[in-house]
């Protein structure tokens, strides 16, 4: 068996196992089923490039992270130049409906309309730090890494996007008061 072999063999288990994980963190950045079915492939396809690079003392779920923050981040900065082109020419842009998937492994994430109308309005990388520190557990150093940015502005975006929250939610009336974790200090 080569090289090629083993990484493939690698990497079809790594998306047989974190597939749902990755596709969550790419639906909470991108809030587009489709675009983040689309970068939940290419992050695999990316993890099989890239697999000698992967620190097998290190877990596995957390690099994939890392790889879908970065490609979801990136495909909304091209999605925004490229909106930004289209307007800028003339064009008018397609509107595209995302409707709710039946069994979607995000639809935990996301099932109350407040919090996602809410969490829609947040800056990407707010998103996926709630998501990533809420969700996975992830400690600000972790999250610093995947963002590309320190731990000190992690825990910034993250009281920042805890008030808004907040302040969103304590607002609609339809809703009972919820109570947001507050948010944890940067362990170091």
């Amino acid at each position: 068996m080569d090289d090629r072999d083993s990484r493939w063999r690698a990497v079809e288990l790594a998306y047989r196992d974190h597939a749902d994980d990755v596709y969550r963190v790419a639906l909470a950045i991108l809030r587009d089923p489709e675009a983040a079915v689309d970068i939940t492939h290419d992050t695999f396809a990316r993890a099989f490039d890239r697999w000698e690079q992967y620190d097998s003392a290190r877990p596995l779920r957390a690099w994939l992270h890392g790889i879908v923050s970065h490609a979801a981040l990136d495909a909304l900065r091209r999605r925004r130049v490229r909106t930004h082109a289209l307007q800028t020419i003339g064009r008018v842009q397609e509107t595209e409906v995302a409707g709710r998937l039946d069994g979607d492994p995000a639809q935990r994430v996301v099932d109350d309309d407040a919090i996602d109308g809410a969490l829609a309005d947040l800056k990407p990388d707010a998103r996926a730090a709630l998501i990533l520190r809420h969700y996975y557990g992830y400690d600000y150093a972790e999250i610093a890494r995947f963002l590309r940015t320190s731990p000190g502005n992690v825990g910034s975006i993250l009281s920042r996007a805890h008030a808004t929250l907040r302040a969103r939610l304590a607002a609609d009336p339809s809703r009972p008061p919820t109570d947001l974790p507050a948010p944890r200090r940067a362990t170091r």
